[in-house]
């Protein structure tokens, strides 16, 4: 099953297409990492239009925080 990518800054209310992966691990994968990298909102979604899961890439608990 695809799964389409999309994100948004967190202050936007629509979402932007940034691509599909092959899967749903693949897709959660480079949400995640974009997400850490660019601070923006990462969702996942079928190709029926349902969101399976939303990233928002923040990281707490590590040391240091």
């Amino acid at each position: 099953m695809a799964v389409l990518i999309q994100s948004r800054a967190r202050i936007e209310e629509s979402w932007q297409d940034e691509g599909s992966k092959r899967n749903h691990f693949k897709a959660y994968l480079t949400a995640l990492a974009k997400s850490r990298v660019t601070g923006r909102v990462y969702r996942l979604v079928t190709s029926d239009g349902d969101v399976l899961e939303q990233i928002d890439g923040s990281v707490s608990g590590g040391k240091g925080d």
